[in-house]
């Protein structure tokens, strides 16, 4: 039930981009494909041919989408990942939305130029002082990699006292994926340069600015997975190791990082390919499209407004010039950051850390383990009986999926609540305070009726007047 609700809400998310991705197909005003064009020029048939071509990439486009979003329900049996499986999900479909977009807007800025198609006054657009920066790059030295393999020789030394083959195995293959990784960044550096322009001036400034990224690709690649070695040695020294599917769900969805990364940096590559390919290296001749990169972001150190109209879709978008544009472009993504890494930190462990229920000599009961930790007094517990129904209602500052409810809730039958139950896995145990009921299980119904006997006669020896059910 999870996985299909998670899986409506991408595909609503879908339906939407593909709106504006259709919807960017078509001729606006003198505006196609993000390019100003004179008015004869609209009616030119490599246009058209565009048009079509843009038009299947994006079907193929939106196919890919849809066929990535089916396993998310190959995760059901644990919703933060699911959940976070929709993220990256989400997160890949926005950066790779304008990939095909792109692609065409290039394309169709060369026929513009070749053709002189130029709207209003051209002027002359330096390169000299970006190609001769991109020329000067170099890749980062190899000794960057003495970090990755620091940090696994660490965890190898950590490991050793330890008898589980797993545990000790952890150091092992985090040390041979960081010599893997510098295996590839090695032929990446050392390889030969590519024809990325028919000019040579511009083709070694773009192959060495493709050596630098790759290289910082590489290192940042051997230390993630450095750290994901860690954090697997942790997990399997809790003892959280009995769950195959997580362990398989856990590596399916920390593999799409490494993917989104190669794809970020072919990107960027790409992107230096578009603008300075098909020039001599050193300038060439544009009119005012020049302030909109790939037609989509603006860019003009003469506007000093912070907010203009976009020319793709509906709405406005910013000056990426200004400092309030560039705050806004970079600030809404990290203040998303600030909300949903809190939030999936607090998912996965609600799904990998089932709540505690101890009593202590002195009567009293905390509830631990949970986002949502509770204490109260046994003397101040009225009445407690069972349930075999999952009492209905609403959350109102908690967690609930269809394996489980955490946090505070508003139920129908009882009024203001808190809940740490398995919904799937009755009975319940119903606590009633003075303003208040707790609800608790265990996940194994025999641990639960356990529990509640011993809630009872610790009740019984507590206080005698307490009325039980």
């Amino acid at each position: 039930m999870d996985s299909l609700i998670l899986f409506i809400i991408g595909i609503l998310f879908h339906i939407a981009l593909w709106t504006v991705l259709i919807g960017s197909s078509k001729p606006k005003d003198n505006l196609w494909f993000g390019v100003t064009w004179p008015k004869k020029a609209l009616a030119d048939e490599q246009l058209s041919r565009l048009q079509q071509e843009y038009r299947k990439s994006i079907t193929m486009y939106s196919i890919t989408a849809f066929v990535t979003l089916l396993p998310i329900f190959l995760l059901g049996g644990f919703f933060s990942l699911a959940f976070i499986y929709l993220l990256l999900w989400t997160v890949s479909l926005l950066y790779t939305s304008t990939s095909a977009f792109k692609r065409i807007h290039h394309r169709a800025i060369l026929l513009k130029r070749n053709n002189k198609w130029f709207v209003g006054k051209s002027r002359t657009i330096n390169i000299a002082g970006d190609i001769q920066r991109y020329t000067a790059m170099t890749p980062l030295s190899f000794y960057w990699f003495l970090i990755p393999a620091a940090m696994s020789i660490l965890l190898i030394v950590l490991s050793l006292g330890n008898d589980n083959f797993l545990l000790r195995m952890t150091g092992v293959a985090s040390l041979t994926m960081t010599g893997v990784v510098f295996a590839i960044n090695r032929a990446f550096t050392d390889s030969r340069p590519r024809a990325y322009s028919l000019n040579p001036t511009a083709n070694i400034a773009i192959h060495h600015a493709a050596r630098r990224y790759w290289s910082i690709l590489w290192l940042g690649m051997a230390i993630f997975e450095a750290a994901n070695a860690f954090i697997a040695y942790y997990v399997l020294s809790q003892g959280n190791s009995t769950s195959p599917e997580l362990w398989m769900g856990g590596v399916f969805v920390i593999s799409l990082v490494p993917i989104m990364a190669i794809y970020y940096v072919h990107n960027l590559i790409r992107n230096l390919q578009y603008r300075y390919a098909n020039t001599d290296g050193i300038s060439y001749q544009a009119d005012n499209d020049e302030h909109w990169r790939y037609g989509i972001h603006y860019y003009n150190k003469a506007d000093s407004k912070v907010w203009t109209k976009k020319r793709i879709g509906t709405g406005y978008t910013v000056n990426m010039a200004t400092a309030g544009g560039r705050m806004t472009f970079y600030g809404v993504p990290l203040l998303m950051l600030a909300i949903l890494i809190p939030v999936t930190a607090m998912i996965v462990r609600a799904d990998t850390s089932a709540p505690a229920l101890a009593i202590d000599a002195n009567g009293t009961v905390t509830i631990q383990d949970t986002s949502y930790p509770y204490t109260f007094q046994l003397d101040d517990v009225i009445e407690i009986h069972l349930e075999d129904k999952m009492p209905s209602g609403f959350k109102s500052d908690g967690i609930a999926t269809s394996a489980y409810a955490r946090g505070n809730f508003k139920l129908s039958e009882l009024g203001k609540a808190k809940l740490y139950v398995f919904k799937k896995a009755p009975p319940f145990i119903v606590m009633k305070l003075d303003e208040l009921h707790i609800v608790y299980n265990e996940e194994d119904p025999e641990a639960t009726n356990q529990l509640y006997e011993e809630l009872r006669e610790r009740m019984r020896m507590t206080d005698s007047s307490t009325e039980i059910d």
